[in-house]
């Protein structure tokens, strides 16, 4: 029963900007009172006398121990059910996986366990304070969190219909996110943007809507424009969409818009130099800005020999020069990267596995690298297509040899196994090159095309693509 002393509440009118009066203050004081005799008046509750019991035996105890726990949030449901929280996650955005990974991973799933066995910064730490409030971020990472559970353990995988209801849940609210003026800017739709890219590889067997979700996170980011990329969890979502971009440019035959000095200076302002060997090292940064400036040289390479009958040899000098240009800073990366190697503590040699995959992902993208731009040179510089078609072979082979020493890492072995399509590539068709040495004109285009073929790249087709860029 109610305690009529304190039944009911009394109002007390009193103006913001006033004091409280000597009579209100009176009045305050004693409805306090009154609670605390009340309570001190019900020792028959049976609730009350347990409580006063545990307080009693228990006093060093903070008092919020002592209240009943908070009610789970849809992410710790979410964490609880499935066993996963969004740092587990990190690793899929730095491990640069494409195309050729969703093919992997259908073949051998138990792969993946290797590739999340090591937390990383990432957008996925950042994740938690922002689940619930966008729709889009929500349904976008219970979508991914399903498909990984489903893929780490087989047994209890959810079905099909389960997965692509999700997944349809999740493109509609990102489509009406994007469609409202001002939410498609935010931070929180280019992450929900990324995270179904993530998706499309883990649960399509050759995941070609992953270009779809690319291009698409390439509009948001171009469309937001530099200056919204300052917080952390805009730069982390920046970085991990890097190399994806880079790579979406490349098999389209697109040059991409992050070579771009603006652009190129929020990449450099992620620089943390208390890092060594990690995507924000000085190194990691630096090799992403090397990067970038890869699919707009092969889209020029591509056209100058597909409308090689129709340009001047001006124009093929220009398109050399610059290659060469990245051919030089590549080189310069690979000597800084021997040296560090060289000066880089033992300790830190001995205690860092993720540390030692990171040495063989960045070895490998500058690999990558020096494969396509010495093949670029190969193609319109006749003068120097034997000395570079022999410098091509040799980092084919070189990654080859990478893949095969790293078989004790699963995270370094599933990185390089991506790559070295791009080798393979380069070896099976040097017979096809190495018949032009000696020969004074820029190689035939079906060479350069079944190269490009050979690891998936869109070719010039002399007329839709063929727009040489003024740069």
């Amino acid at each position: 029963m109610t305690d009529p002393a304190i039944d009911g509440f009394q109002f007390i009118l009193h103006a913001p900007n006033e004091r409280l009066s000597k009579e209100n203050r009176s009045k305050i004081r004693r409805h306090a009172m009154k609670v605390v005799g009340a309570a001190r008046r019900t020792p028959n509750d049976a609730s009350h006398r347990e409580s006063a019991k545990y307080y009693k035996t228990h006093r060093g105890m903070e008092m919020s121990s002592l209240l009943p726990p908070m009610p789970l949030s849809g992410l710790e449901l979410l964490v609880k059910d499935q066993g996963l929280d969004p740092f587990d996650l990190s690793s899929l955005t730095t491990v640069h996986i494409g195309p050729i990974a969703s093919s992997l991973l259908q073949l051998d799933s138990s792969q993946l366990p290797g590739v999340l066995a090591y937390r990383q910064w990432s957008y996925f730490s950042l994740i938690p304070p922002r689940f619930g409030h966008v729709a889009a971020l929500d349904d976008a990472f219970q979508c991914l969190v399903t498909i990984t559970h489903s893929l780490l353990v087989p047994n209890h995988r959810q079905s099909d219909r389960v997965i692509l209801q999700q997944y349809g849940k999740a493109l509609q609210s990102l489509q009406k996110a994007v469609d409202e003026p001002n939410s498609r800017y935010y931070s929180e739709i280019l992450c929900a943007t990324g995270m179904l890219s993530i998706f499309e590889l883990l649960n399509s067997p050759n995941g070609q809507l992953w270009y779809h979700h690319i291009a698409g996170a390439s509009q948001i980011i171009q469309y937001r424009g530099p200056e919204r990329f300052s917080s952390d969890f805009d730069i982390a979502l920046l970085l991990s969409l890097g190399y994806p971009i880079c790579a979406e440019s490349l098999l389209n035959n697109k040059s991409c818009f992050l070579d771009d000095p603006t652009w190129i200076q929020v990449i450099k302002n992620a620089i943390d130099d208390r890092e060594i060997f990690t995507d924000r090292s000085p190194l990691g940064i630096r090799l992403l800005t090397l990067m970038v400036r890869v699919p707009g040289l092969a889209k020029k390479t591509c056209h100058a020999v597909t409308m090689q009958h129709s340009l001047q040899p001006r124009d093929f000098d220009a398109v050399a020069a610059k290659v060469r240009i990245l051919r030089s800073d590549v080189a310069a990366w690979r000597r800084d990267f021997n040296m560090t190697l060289i000066h880089t503590p033992d300790t830190t040699k001995k205690n860092s596995t993720l540390d030692t995959d990171k040495r063989y992902e960045l070895l490998g993208v500058a690999l990558i690298i020096q494969i396509l731009v010495s093949r670029m040179i190969v193609c319109i510089s006749p003068n120097d297509r034997g000395l570079l078609e022999e410098e091509v072979q040799s980092f084919a082979i070189e990654l080859k040899c990478l893949l095969g020493s790293v078989r004790h890492h699963r995270r370094a072995e599933f990185f390089l196994t991506q790559k070295v399509k791009i080798a393979n590539a380069a070896l099976v068709t040097h017979d096809d090159f190495a018949a032009a040495i000696g020969c004074d004109r820029v190689i035939e285009a079906w060479k350069l095309k079944k190269f490009d073929n050979a690891f998936g790249r869109k070719t010039c087709d002399g007329i839709t693509c063929c727009v040489l860029e003024e740069r």
